[in-house]
């Protein structure tokens, strides 16, 4: 296996102590093909290597959007997510999150009419401002066994991941949950209450 090459001005230091001196700095700078030279010593002691690379005309020299780069915009470039202003907590509500794994069998028809009939189950338990992210088909971790209601046992490797966010009731959580436990198009369901940060 060959050992990957750095920038020539790279420079290896290294920082060591011995019984006759307490502290002994040596600076070597290397050319051409560069790698890591191991020293053992008599005497032990602490060592610390440190290597320097020159990223000079490289996309890590000036950072995001720096002054260097002509081709960045203007200003902060995650401002304009941020500045979308989230709706106030209405009195007696909660604001909630909620993650459905569904089939990733599914037709577009299908997964549309399941939305649907969850955006009207959390509206009817007093759910307010229902937003939901498709986050499309992605691998699990690891694979999930579901029986479903005729007995037919499957294992899924891969899901479509729906994000609920809404604010409501905090006793309308179980029939939501239940809901999507006996449900056989989600594989696996995950709710949690979002709390502000106090800064």
């Amino acid at each position: 296996m060959a050992s990957p090459s750095l920038p020539s001005s790279s420079v290896l230091s290294r920082f060591s102590s011995a019984q006759s001196s307490p502290s002994i700095t040596s600076f070597t700078v290397f050319s051409g093909k560069q790698r890591i030279i191991y020293h053992p010593r008599r005497a032990p002691g602490l060592s610390i290597r440190a290597l320097t690379l020159d990223f000079s005309g490289s996309f890590f020299e000036g950072g995001f959007g720096s002054e260097d780069d002509p081709n960045s915009p203007p200003g902060p470039g995650i401002a304009a997510v941020e500045d979308k202003d989230e709706p106030q907590c209405p009195p007696g509500l909660r604001q909630y999150e909620t993650m459905a794994v569904l089939r990733p069998d599914m037709s577009e028809d299908e997964r549309l009419a399941l939305t649907q009939k969850y955006e009207e189950l959390l509206v009817a338990g007093g759910g307010m401002y229902v937003e939901v992210f498709n986050r499309g088909v992605i691998p699990l971790a690891y694979s999930i066994k579901k029986k479903n209601k005729a007995g037919e046992s499957n294992t899924y490797l891969d899901g479509i991941y729906l994000l609920f966010t809404y604010f409501t009731k905090p006793e309308s959580m179980e029939v939501l949950e239940a809901t999507l436990t006996a449900d056989d198009d989600v594989i696996r369901s995950s709710s949690f209450k979002i709390r502000k940060r106090k800064y």
